[in-house]
């Protein structure tokens, strides 16, 4: 057997187990991982706890954050959201993990970020625990420093939960938001929101630049990049100017204060959609690499 192939049979091994076991139903990077997404851990452990937050609390009294995920609300329709995923996971993790710390010092919480591996047999890949949680629907993708080198593997897990409707996804509050839907932005004020929409206009200032996806600037969502942090993209080969007329999705924390609003950093936090004019008819893009098909309703 291949390694490909013996990592999708052992995802799919996996995925049918959590199903029958789960209530869930059907920056600086860190210079460790500048590279490719990693495929192994290097320590091993039992987990002693699992929160609600998806941290997992080590036998020895440490505490390891799951980097790239951000677990999901109480929300309006599924208040029992995060008891289902950390239930989900209880199941799953009982014959211990694998990991790779991210840091060299836990975070002000206390935390450890870290890549997280259930164990495999003999010959077998070890699949990541973030891809499993993000293809089952237990939280969604979120882009910080430490994840930058499985973005392309982790937006990939989410967009087939996502097109299965499972997990959070079957929430009409974990929706997608349309950049031109005002009203859907009500109820979500600083929390992380996904948004999508074409790229109308971009103004800059001596202070931030600011991509506008609707004709009213002060009312309609827009993005914005402060002046000090334009030079990552720069960087990274993304030219805002260059993507007006474009669709893309953006992720953040929403400020409601001045209109909707998502300050982004990181081009992790941007994601190109296919164009109806594209050649390439590639969806889900990040600026560093394309992971796929992920285009879903």
């Amino acid at each position: 057997m291949t390694a490909g192939n013996a990592t999708a049979s052992f995802f799919a091994n996996l995925l049918a187990m959590t199903l029958a076991l789960s209530p869930v139903d059907a920056g600086a990077r860190s210079a460790l991982f500048a590279g490719a997404c990693p495929s192994v851990g290097r320590e091993n452990a039992k987990v002693a706890k699992i929160d609600e937050r998806l941290d997992l609390t080590l036998q020895d009294g440490s505490s390891l954050h799951l980097a790239g995920l951000d677990p999901p609300l109480p929300t309006r329709d599924s208040p029992d959201l995060p008891a289902r995923a950390q239930a989900a996971l209880v199941k799953l993790l009982g014959a211990g993990i694998d990991f790779v710390p991210l840091a060299t010092e836990p975070d002000r919480w206390g935390r450890m970020p870290a890549f997280v591996f259930l164990p495999a047999k003999p010959g077998e890949v070890a699949e990541p625990l973030a891809n499993f949680i993000l293809a089952q629907g237990l939280a969604r993708y979120m882009p910080v420093p430490e994840a930058h080198a499985c973005a392309a593997e982790f937006l990939a897990a989410e967009a087939a939960a996502r097109r299965a409707k499972i997990g959070l996804w079957r929430d009409p509050y974990y929706a997608i938001i349309e950049a031109t839907d005002r009203s859907a932005f009500a109820d979500k004020a600083a929390s992380n929101v996904i948004v999508e929409g074409r790229l109308l206009a971009v103004d800059s200032t001596r202070f931030r630049t600011t991509l506008d996806f609707a004709a009213h600037a002060t009312r309609d969502f827009s993005v914005t990049v402060l002046q000090r942090n334009v030079a990552i993209f720069e960087r990274s080969g993304l030219n805002f100017r260059a993507l007006i007329g474009r669709s893309f999705r953006v992720r953040g924390l929403l400020d409601l204060r001045f209109g909707p609003q998502i300050e982004i950093s990181s081009p992790d936090e941007i994601e190109l959609l296919p164009d109806a004019h594209s050649q390439a008819g590639v969806a889900g893009q990040n600026v560093n690499a394309e992971i796929g098909s992920t285009k879903d309703p």
